[in-house]
């Protein structure tokens, strides 16, 4: 009896176990595996996933793997491209990969295979033996279980390579090593032996166990929960409690039979069992249970292959199988999270038809399913069986196709139906067909419901509503304003407490009709966003609406349109088909693209689609249902998606990317390292055309995983490229970068950090600081030359000006210094001639006086204005006593000239002087003449004014105006010119006149003061 109960027990678990089906996604050749069969699997610290195949050995990061064969460059290392094990050293990065030619390193670091000589060149031995198992359990050693030779341990720490099992009889037969309670235990094909460590822990001496017990081909051997497991070739599992021990014996696990080769725990503990040729099993301690995962061509989501032939738990918690031909799947417990419903064609039990219009459940917790082209059937949930009414195609196909069902108040069911109006009797289980002939809305049905305040129901179709009186069974037409007749379609109806019909349409949007007061009314503010309403939910004073333009927040109170939800871009589709909200407050919406969970306060959306777990995208209109215990239920065009929303777990983790390639000028970069190791990139101003790859090793879900890079310096905003995983960039400009990548895993939670990889592009040597720098400095240099060397020119050239100025200046005062002599020389002639002693010797010593100052001036280019103005008053003189004093003279200066002591060229205005006492003043007929010599300063110059009344120019004599003109005046306007450094000697001579004629000269003349 007591057996009997446990019996059944154990089937009632396999059955619920059955319920919970273990799902999986599977990687095959057509994904980039290199061959189909995948012996081990293993994981590096940087998270990518690797697997030993019978054709290569495979990287994958999530979106592409890289093969690595013999025969090519990155695998020319292989001892052979069938790969039988793979050890990842998490202490030294040394991924150990063991082949049946032999063992090599992949150093991760590095980024490349190395043979194991060139880390340890003692064991070159292990390079050509073939490796079955390659295991580390304390660090610097490695136990190599050989198919030929035995069993090795490599201690990198003492340098030193010991083979066990090395007599003929077990040399072949090793299968397994673990290490269990401390204990390093070894099985070869029947028997098991403990390697004990001797007191120096140098060696080890082979124990056998249990050696009156032979096991049929042991396969694996596995530690779980204090027991030892042993999984064998054909008779399933054995477990020992004390394999140590003197009363161990070996039990046999009835769960299983047949191969059993791999064995792996999950992060509840469960224990996974690989066997060779039944599938996966997942057993459950606790409660004893085993589920049971085996292919099924119907469903992708099965196990490729039965014969398991790896196992493998990452860090995220993943299972990975490797299968013979079935490449390799993955078990992601957040992946699979929805329950689908669907059509099974070897059960027909199953969904009738994945085309599901209608989820409907009755008043007593029976629920029923509309379908397309099955017609109606009754489901019962916990056991997952339909039961369909076949009776609906006797009245025709049409009626096989289910849009809507409705209860009445004797839970009898009422079905619109694309041929008319179904009437179920749920008793009697008899479904019948109310046929209408002359009654177009009575045909093409969409909506049904059963109204509140009255034995009739509100029906909605292709042809306009109508009522239909379930007492009297007979239809009734709607007035003709309502709906007007055919042009608005009804999808779903919703009444509320005050006998109002909210009706969602196709062509009108949302509409009222109070059906008691005949009162109809489109709602304009949501017509104005979309004409098609399909669903509503109702919340408060809020309609939560399901559009082809998104989802619309309606006040009905305020008849007002609160907010405006977009799923997609607006040139992408927005079609939302139905509406429910969960315990958490969020909104769930089906869609064409999935699922999507709606922020209540927030308005933010998150998608669901087939990367989280869905078999199908697109929904149906209206077809939605919530349950009691808040789980939701849409239907769509692969069946139905049940979940609970509460339940539903997200990923917590998120990992840093990484980059995987980089392309300069689309050649790849060969870093000779991992790209994770590389600190800068430093490249020349041809190398500007940049594509840079990355993944992040997040398995779970890993299609929607997305990425936001920068490079800082050229653009500091970030650029979201969702799954595309490669950035790039051309015609960079010489310049310091910085690449920066970050990501977030499926359920949007982005990783803590950013990986950066700093970028250097060279300016061309013409473009460097230095060149620059040099640039400037011979610029700066060669303009500094020149400049010196022009004000050398300058003043060379102004000094041989100035040279050539004091010759000239010289030359003038040489002519004009006999001139004057040989006029002065003229007058004391005159006075010798005339007998006239005392004035020939008064003008003499006064010549004398005129001569001195003469002589002393000539060697100087100017004299003080003084000196000059006593100069002038002897020459005066002379010329005075020379005309018998026929005029008068008078000098006048500023007192501030002579303060100052002004430079002036000497005798500067002496011809002028002469000119007017010679040409003027003694030309006059009476004594009366008067000579006027005034200086000022004005603007910078020193003014010099010589005046006379004598006879003027046009009244001088004939005589002397056919003579040769004064050298004396000529001489002086050349040496104002010099002075002045100007082109017309600043001299102005001004004729007098009174009454008409001639009354003498002024002279004005200008020297600028130095």
């Amino acid at each position: 009896m007591r057996w009997g109960i446990l019996l059944i027990l154990s089937q009632l678990a396999c059955i619920t176990a059955a319920s919970q089906p273990l799902l999986f996604e599977n990687y095959t050749s057509y994904q980039g595996l290199s061959q189909n069969s995948c012996y081990t699997i293993a994981q590096d610290g940087e998270g990518f996933m690797w697997f030993g195949t019978q054709d290569g050995l495979n990287r994958f990061d999530g979106k592409e793997f890289k093969n690595i064969l013999p025969q090519m460059e990155a695998g020319k290392k292989l001892p052979s491209n069938y790969i039988s094990t793979l050890y990842f050293d998490s202490k030294k990065n040394f991924l150990w990969v063991g082949t049946i030619g032999g063992a090599c390193i992949y150093d991760t670091r590095g980024d490349s295979l190395a043979r194991i000589t060139e880390h340890y060149p003692f064991a070159a031995i292990l390079e050509s033996i073939p490796i079955n198992r390659i295991v580390s359990f304390t660090e610097s050693e490695y136990w190599f279980l050989t198919f030929n030779r035995g069993l090795a341990l490599l201690d990198t720490k003492q340098h030193t390579l010991k083979f066990y099992f090395g007599d003929l009889a077990n040399q072949a037969k090793l299968s397994s090593i673990v290490l269990h309670d401390g204990k390093l235990i070894v099985a070869t094909l029947q028997q098991l032996f403990q390697l004990v460590p001797q007191a120096n822990k140098k060696e080890y001496e082979v124990h056998p166990l249990l050696s009156n017990t032979h096991f049929p081909e042991i396969r694996e051997l596995f530690s779980y929960q204090d027991q030892l497991w042993i999984g064998t070739s054909s008779a399933g599992c054995f477990i020992i409690n004390n394999p140590i021990g003197n009363s161990s014996e070996a039990r046999r696990f009835e769960k299983t039979n047949g191969g059993i080769g791999s064995f792996v725990t999950d992060a509840n503990n469960n224990l996974w069992i690989g066997t060779r040729g039944k599938g996966l099993m997942q057993y459950n301690p606790f409660t004893q249970t085993l589920i049971n995962a085996s292919s099924n061509r119907y469903d992708n989501r099965s196990l490729g292959k039965n014969f398991v032939l790896s196992l493998f738990r990452d860090r995220q918690g993943l299972i990975w199988c490797g299968l013979s031909g079935g490449g390799v799947a993955k078990y992601d417990p957040l992946k699979y999270q929805f329950t689908i419903i669907t059509n099974e064609p070897i059960n027909a039990e199953s969904l009738p038809d994945n085309m599901v219009f209608d989820i409907f459940k009755c008043r007593d917790g029976i629920y029923y399913v509309g379908t397309q082209n099955k017609g109606i059937a009754e489901w019962n949930p916990a056991s997952g069986q339909f039961f369909t009414y076949t009776e609906s195609s006797m009245y025709g196909a049409v009626n096989n196709t289910i849009y809507d069902i409705a209860e009445d108040r004797w839970n009898n069911l009422w079905i619109a139906s694309w041929g008319g109006l179904l009437h179920l009797n749920r008793s009697a289980k008899k479904l019948s067909f109310d046929k209408e002939e002359n009654l177009l809305a009575a045909k093409k049905l969409y909506s049904i419901h059963q109204l509140k305040t009255a034995d009739s129901l509100f029906v909605t179709g292709q042809n306009g509503p109508a009522f239909y009186s379930i007492k009297e069974r007979k239809w009734k037409l709607c007035p003709p304003n309502i709906m007007q007749n055919n042009a608005y379609i009804g999808r779903y109806i919703y009444e509320d407490a005050a006998q109002n019909l909210w009706i969602c349409t196709v062509g009108a949007g949302l509409v009222r009709y109070n059906y008691k007061k005949g009162e109809f009314k489109i709602i304009e503010p949501v017509r104005k966003y979309s004409i098609y309403t399909r669903h509503l939910l109702h919340e408060g004073s809020l309609f939560w609406l399901a559009t082809d333009n998104g989802i619309l927040v309606y006040d009905y109170e305020k008849d007002k349109v609160l907010r405006h939800i977009t799923l997609n871009a607006p040139n992408a589709s927005n079609v939302c088909y139905a509406i429910q909200k969960d315990a958490n407050g969020y909104l769930w919406t089906s869609t064409n693209t999935g699922l999507y969970r709606i922020h209540p306060t927030q308005y933010s959306t998150q998608n669901y689609d087939l990367v989280n777990g869905l078999s199908f995208l697109e929904y149906n209109t209206a077809c939605t249902l919530k349950e009691e215990d808040g789980s939701l239920l849409f239907g769509g065009v692969g069946g139905i998606t049940k979940f609970n929303p509460t339940r539903l777990k997200e990923d917590d983790f998120s990992p840093l990317p990484l980059l995987t390639s980089i392309r300069i000028n689309d050649v790849p970069l060969k870093a000779g390292s991992s790209l994770s190791g590389l600190t800068r990139l430093s490249l020349n101003h041809r190398q500007n055309f940049l594509t840079i790859s990355f993944a992040v090793t997040n398995y779970s879900r890993q299609a929607k995983n997305q990425f936001s890079y920068r490079l800082k310096s050229l653009n500091e905003n970030w650029t979201n490229s969702g799954n595309n995983n490669f950035a790039t960039y051309t015609s960079l400009p010489p310049g310091n970068y910085v690449f920066q990548l970050r990501s977030a895993n499926c359920d949007g939670k982005w990783c803590n950090g950013i990986t950066e990889l700093p970028i250097i592009i060279s300016p061309p040597w013409w473009e460097t600081w230095w060149f620059r720098l040099a640039a400037v400095l011979f610029v700066a240099s060669f303009i500094t030359l020149m400049v010196r060397k022009r004000i050398s020119g300058i003043r060379h050239e102004a000094e041989l000006k100035h040279r050539i100025a004091e010759t000239e200046m010289m030359a003038l005062r040489a002519q004009m210094n006999p001139h004057f002599i040989f006029n002065c020389i003229n007058s004391i002639d005159a006075f010798i001639q005339s007998n006239d002693k005392y004035h020939a010797t008064v003008y003499l010593n006064k010549f004398a006086k005129l001569i001195r100052n003469i002589l002393d001036s000539s060697k100087q280019n100017t004299i003080p204005l003084s000196k000059d103005i006593d100069t002038l008053n002897l020459y005066i003189a002379l010329e005075q006593m020379r005309s018998d004093n026929k005029f008068s003279a008078e000098i006048k200066v500023n007192e501030d000239l002579y303060e100052n002591d002004y430079k002036v060229p000497p005798l500067i205005i002496q011809p002028f002087v002469e000119n007017a006492i010679l040409h003027g003043l003694r030309n006059r007929p009476d004594n009366n003449g008067k000579l006027s010599i005034t200086i000022n300063r004005q603007n910078g110059h020193l003014e010099y004014i010589v005046e006379d009344n004598g006879v003027g120019r046009n009244n001088m004599n004939p005589l002397l105006k056919k003579e040769k003109q004064s050298y004396g005046l000529q001489i002086s306007n050349d040496r104002v010119k010099l002075f002045n450094n100007e082109e017309n000697a600043s001299v102005e001579i001004t004729d007098l006149t009174s009454d008409g004629k001639p009354a003498g000269t002024r002279v004005r003349v200008f020297l600028k003061i130095k």
